[in-house]
């Protein structure tokens, strides 16, 4: 019963400082940027097509493309102007390489007013097909299913993944656009996201601080190889469109694009390092309870065994994940380079293996770590012949 008061009390006092945690932070590195009067969207559903006006374009001598505008009547689902009817247009540009789908009666889309022509002269229109009502269902099944098999623990999870996010996207990233260090910011969110999520998890116990240390020393030593690489490869910090635009927004302080880099190679590996970080504690506290003749050597032997079965999975799953994020991007540079010595060489190539190799080196050195740890922590009061303090 002491026990289980002990776990509900540190239970909640982790979600307390984590929304703390969140709160704070996100009121001090919440830069003026976002607090900037923005265009205003709002969800719409189509309810009729009243005319499509289609202007052909010459191309050249042999090509020619269609200039398509919509007119259309939407009835407003969100916002300010809920269930207002009102007239809007679509405009879809032969000229861009990507074009959307015309609008269709019974479509969702997402609607805003525009200024056109003069200074007060605003028209409702078109700008993007509603996705998002499908993504929050997807999501809504997703957590379901995660509640339904894992009960408790499910919970806990989610609760976890909430808080995750929340830190990513109300602390993190408006720290990087208030001007705060890089590096700093990473080190301080990461730190806090393995803490949280491993004390909601799975408690306050032996087993889980094992697995903090397996997972912030595998990560610290991930960043180090990351810091020390970026300066041999003589990383610029321009990788593609993305930090261009970076470099040129209108923000409080410029944004050290090469720490930007550092900072997506340790938070991309941290899921796959905590969870070998993890898996690796609990399989050594399970042999710690069982085995008669407990020493330092033996369980470092089997923690070391069993770190070895999750490395190669993880490390593919690490690497895989780097590549189907970035496939279209390899396809594009090999279509219109097929020089390997070129390729390999762009930083934005380059980026992406560093962030693979780099990433799995964190999840290598997180075996010894959690399997060190864990053998002086599990032997650490059995007096045993290699174990004893």
């Amino acid at each position: 019963m002491k026990s289980n008061r002990k776990s509900v009390v540190v239970y909640l006092l982790v979600v307390v400082l984590s929304v703390l945690f969140i709160l704070v932070g996100n009121k001090v590195s919440r830069p003026e940027i976002m607090d900037q009067e923005a265009e205003e969207y709002f969800k719409a559903e189509v309810t009729a097509v009243s005319e499509v006006q289609i202007e052909e374009i010459q191309l050249d001598e042999l090509n020619s493309a269609e200039n398509k505008t919509v007119r259309f009547t939407a009835r407003i689902t969100s916002g300010a102007h809920k269930s207002e009817t009102v007239e809007a247009t679509q405009n879809i540009n032969a000229m861009y390489a990507v074009q959307p789908k015309p609008v269709e009666v019974g479509g969702r889309v997402i609607v805003s007013q525009l200024h056109f022509g003069g200074a007060e002269e605003r028209e409702w229109t078109f700008i993007e097909h509603n996705r998002s009502d499908t993504l929050i269902w997807l999501s809504v099944i997703f957590l379901l299913l995660i509640l339904v098999i894992g009960r408790k623990k499910g919970f806990s999870t989610i609760l976890s993944l909430v808080l995750t996010v929340l830190a990513v996207f109300a602390v993190f990233i408006p720290s990087i656009l208030k001007g705060y260090n890089v590096y700093l910011s990473t080190v301080v969110v990461g730190v806090f996201i393995v803490l949280m999520s491993l004390l909601l998890l799975n408690g306050a116990n032996k087993k889980t601080a094992c697995a903090i240390a397996g997972n912030i020393g595998g990560m610290a030593i991930a960043g180090v190889i990351a810091v020390v690489t970026s300066k041999l490869l003589h990383m610029t910090g321009v990788v593609d469109e993305d930090y261009v635009f970076l470099m040129s927004a209108q923000l409080e302080q410029p944004i050290d694009l090469v720490a930007l880099i550092w900072s997506g190679i340790v938070i991309g590996a941290l899921g796959a390092i905590m969870d070998v970080a993890m898996s690796i504690a609990s399989a050594m506290n399970e042999l710690a309870e069982n085995m008669t003749e407990k020493t330092f050597g033996r369980l470092l032997k089997s923690g070391m065994t069993i770190g070895r079965d999750a490395i190669g999975t993880m490390t593919n799953t690490l690497i895989l994940a780097y590549v189907g994020s970035s496939l279209a991007t390899v396809l594009l540079l090999i279509v219109y380079n097929k020089d390997l010595l070129f390729l390999f060489n762009l930083e934005m190539i380059t980026v992406e293996v560093l962030q693979s190799v780099v990433g799995s080196m964190g999840i290598l050195f997180a075996v010894p770590v959690t399997a060190l740890f864990s053998a002086y922590a599990y032997t650490r009061q059995t007096g045993g012949k290699d174990g004893s303090e």
